[in-house]
């Protein structure tokens, strides 16, 4: 009924190359809405900005394709 914090899971954001200094600017993200009260469309359109260099899937059975692009299990 009061929660302490928000958990974030890692696991998407390392698959798709991000490390210790982008889960930094993705807290920066959720600081400016939930506690600095900054309109959601420009933090929305800052977190699309940043999320542009991260398409790429790193660490997966195929790294060949982009970001969800969802493949035919084969």
């Amino acid at each position: 009924m009061n929660p302490g914090g928000i958990r974030m899971g890692t696991s998407e954001v390392t698959r798709l190359g991000m490390k210790e200094n982008e889960m930094e600017e993705i807290a920066e993200f959720v600081k400016r809405v939930v506690i600095d009260k900054e309109n959601v469309d420009k933090v929305k359109a800052d977190a699309a900005e940043f999320r542009k260099d991260y398409q790429k899937v790193h660490y997966c059975f195929e790294n060949a394709t982009q970001a969800y692009e969802y493949l035919k299990i084969r």
